[in-house]
């Protein structure tokens, strides 16, 4: 185990600087012990841990192990109230070969609010979606806020970037569900017995033409009249509980 005191240390200045998107190429900052633990399930990298708690750091190699005081604990986390365990785990990587495979695959497009982004991948484990397909330009699936945010699921959900021309190949092996505001489907009747891919547009934008254009069929959710659209993790948790429900 070892022991850092002072906020000028040069691994301390390192881990800072993966609160930048630009340098979390590889690695990435995990807080809380709840997060820290689903990389460990995962069997991902885990390159650090820092703790204010001796005891929480006995679990993990003592060349890994740093024991840190409040001040550096503020230094290097991302939060207000900073966490008693912190760790710089290796992000993972995930092959668009291996979604062809999956059931239910759930795609955001230009997701911008890292907090939305986060309970939408919460509410995705929990009604059974394999994986997420992110298109666009999207905020980072693996900043701080969204991993917080998603509250330990992120490393159980697959999620990958795609471009249009991949997705039209997931035409071959896939149904392709869009989400709007005036379809005369209801999600009520959404089943997604065959493999499919739902589609979320953004708030503000909703889905782009090149998505729509991909479409097999568009659903609604029903709705009180003069009430505005729902937020997004909202209106995505509605639908995935319908295609839970529907499985059989």
């Amino acid at each position: 185990m070892i022991e850092i005191t002072s906020v000028q240390n040069n691994l301390v200045k390192d881990i800072v600087k993966l609160h930048q998107k630009k340098y979390r190429e590889e690695f990435i900052i995990v807080e809380g012990k709840k997060a820290l633990f689903g990389a460990k399930e995962e069997n991902l990298e885990i390159k650090y841990v820092f703790s204010v708690d001796k005891s929480l750091l006995l679990e993990y190699e003592d060349d890994k192990a740093y024991l840190i005081n409040e001040k550096v604990m503020e230094k290097i986390s991302t939060t207000e109230s900073a966490p008693n365990i912190l760790g710089v785990v290796k992000k993972p990587e995930y092959a668009i070969e291996s979604f062809k495979t999956f059931k239910k695959i759930l795609l955001l497009d230009s997701i911008k609010d890292a907090g939305n982004l986060g309970t939408i991948i919460r509410t995705a484990a929990a009604f059974n979606v394999d994986g997420i397909i992110l298109f666009g330009d999207c905020t980072d699936e693996f900043s701080p806020k969204t991993i917080r945010s998603a509250a330990g699921n992120i490393f159980k959900m697959p999620i990958i970037h795609a471009s249009i021309g991949e997705l039209i190949e997931f035409k071959k092996t896939h149904k392709i569900l869009t989400t709007v505001v005036n379809s005369k489907n209801s999600t009520a009747n959404l089943e997604a017995k065959t493999p499919s891919i739902i589609m979320f547009g953004s708030e503000a934008q909703g889905l782009c033409k090149e998505l729509l254009s991909l479409s097999d069929i568009s659903y609604t959710i029903p709705m009180k009249k003069g009430v505005e659209s729902l937020n997004l993790a909202i209106s995505a948790g509605i639908i995935l509980y319908e295609m839970y429900k529907n499985e059989g």
